[in-house]
């Protein structure tokens, strides 16, 4: 089509296609109101969030979350959740005469080589208009749809700007002025300042029957049958490294304990599960909140182990033994912290409002009561790449030798848009994707730190991939299948002895058995295709 003239009292405007000037002259009216206010399906997607079939499955619980708010707006919620479906072809094909609105949730990561490949099959398929909502594109919503398959974002919390759209579109109301919704209007991208958050009790509960539960059990460390739960959402910190604190605006938001049981005890009749994974940011935020959920599981008598995570500085502050041992009769197994570094200065650029002793604090009140700690670090931090290193690793070591079963694991530092050193990442040569789709290799497990040498990466390798899984016993025991775990038991005897010398004396330089077995281990994984380690994914590529 050629350029169009409009005439107005004031002179002339061009522009270059009749769709844009008429978007640009009647910019409340929904851009798909007319063709899609008959249609009445909702397709919400969520990507798979690993790669490989090895990971488990979690409970879509975004999904959930969102089709609460859809249940009496005159429209049919279809969830799809790509690690149990990963052909959905036949439903986008069954439904895209019907095809109100597509959505998408997606982390920053893997999921977004999943969320742009249903995008544009819907895209390929009809019309309908395509949402992303999810941590990514409420981090970065401009960006997001600039993507010729992405017509909208939603920003924050999702449950109220999706239903708000839906109800817009279908009905043909103007939507342009929904909290936390990003919208297109020719090359312009608008994107509306984000609604309040809504407290968890404030929204209806969750349909947990809209699922096969049977597809997301999983074996954890002490149990056969597990599933992820949140208890709560959001955490009151503001670590500089952390884009929590940047969706929820440090607020801490929980369930109704009322609610929680009742979903537990749900779980537990339709799943026969016998473990909990409170997948929450903090649990331990509420002393109180706490206390009263693990007495409250104990009279309702629900026999369910459970794990969960805690800041280490607030909760060597705020619980006792006497909090433990209640903890502990309540099912509690294993709690998880983020301890981040060995040196104090690393801690207090992270904005932790941890202390380095805390940390191991934390491990020996956990010690007395059986629960088995764990912790991640970082290291190379921007600026400073070496700092804290020789530190860190001693940290460990020293939780190591207060607990055996201490499990832990150290990332290189990666930068997150919405965090305080995302900024001082880019002044330190970290270049952030300018497309969706490069944004899908950022992963801590995947991300090419400019910060961290060779050097650096080999002694990490050596420590984390050998000495560290060596030095426990029991360590074999963890092997997802019965033939690697009975190799694994004759590798885990036979250097134990060693790796606990090396622990006790701090003494990890001329690692040759660590360099002998890493070497042969890396030639099993290049003859078989395998990508097997015994602790985090190899740092050498």
């Amino acid at each position: 089509m050629g350029k169009y003239t409009l005439i107005w009292p004031k002179g002339q405007l061009r522009v270059d296609t009749l769709r844009a000037a008429l978007e640009w002259t009647l910019p409340r009216i929904p851009r798909f109101s007319q063709a899609f206010m008959n249609k009445d399906v909702v397709l919400l997607f969520s990507p798979k969030p690993s790669p490989g079939d090895h990971v488990h499955a979690r409970v879509p619980y975004a999904l959930l979350y969102l089709e609460r708010m859809l249940r009496d707006v005159g429209v049919e919620p279809i969830l799809v959740d790509e690690q149990i479906q990963p052909d959905y072809s036949m439903v986008l094909a069954e439904k895209r005469e019907r095809l109100l609105l597509a959505g998408v949730s997606s982390m920053t990561g893997h999921q977004i080589h999943g969320g742009i490949a249903f995008s544009k099959r819907v895209r390929e398929m009809c019309g309908a208009p395509i949402v992303w909502g999810g941590w990514h594109p409420s981090l970065l919503p401009e960006q997001t749809l600039r993507e010729a398959y992405v017509d909208f974002v939603v920003v924050g919390q999702g449950e109220r700007p999706l239903r708000q759209l839906v109800d817009g579109i279908r009905n043909g109301k103007d939507t342009s002025d929904i909290r936390g919704l990003g919208f297109k209007r020719g090359n312009a991208i608008t994107v509306n300042p984000a609604a309040p958050l809504e407290p968890t009790d404030s929204l209806a509960p969750i349909n947990l029957g809209l699922l096969d539960l049977e597809k997301y059990i999983y074996r954890n460390g002490f149990a056969e049958r597990c599933l992820g739960y949140f208890a709560s959402h959001g955490c009151p910190f503001n670590c500089a490294y952390c884009c929590v604190a940047a969706i929820y605006r440090n607020r801490w938001y929980r369930k109704p304990i009322s609610q929680i049981i009742e979903d537990l005890r749900y779980l537990k009749e339709q799943a026969s599960i016998d473990s909990i994974s409170f997948d929450d940011d903090n649990f331990f935020v509420g002393a109180n909140f706490a206390r009263q959920l693990a007495q409250s599981m104990i009279e309702a008598k629900l026999d369910l182990r459970w794990e969960t995570s805690a800041q280490a500085g607030s909760f060597v502050k705020a619980y006792n033994d006497e909090d433990l041992r209640l903890f502990v009769k309540a099912g509690c197994r294993q709690i998880y912290i983020g301890a981040e570094s060995g040196d104090q200065e690393t801690l207090n650029i992270l904005g932790k409002g941890t202390k380095v002793e805390e940390n191991l604090r934390f491990v020996e009140m956990l010690k007395r009561h059986s629960i088995i700690p764990q912790m991640s670090t970082m290291v190379c931090i921007p600026d400073e790449p070496t700092r804290g290193l020789d530190l860190t690793i001693d940290m460990i070591r020293r939780a190591k030798l207060l607990d055996r079963r201490l499990r832990a694991s150290v990332f290189l530092y990666t930068p997150y848009p919405g965090t305080k050193l995302y900024e001082r990442a880019k002044g330190m040569g970290f270049s952030p994707p300018q497309h969706l789709e490069d944004w899908a290799s950022h992963t801590l497990r995947k991300f090419e730190s400019p910060w961290a040498s060779e050097g650096v990466k080999r002694r990490l390798e050596y420590f984390v991939n050998f000495f560290l899984p060596m030095v426990d016993p029991q360590f074999y025991r963890v092997a997802p299948s019965t033939g690697i775990r009975t190799v694994l038991f004759l590798v885990n005897k036979l250097f134990f002895p060693l790796a606990w010398l090396r622990f006790a004396a701090n003494c990890f330089r001329c690692p040759a058995e660590a360099i002998v077995f890493l070497r042969l281990l890396r030639f099993y994984n290049k003859l078989t295709g395998a990508n097997f380690s015994l602790g985090h994914e190899s740092y050498l590529k």
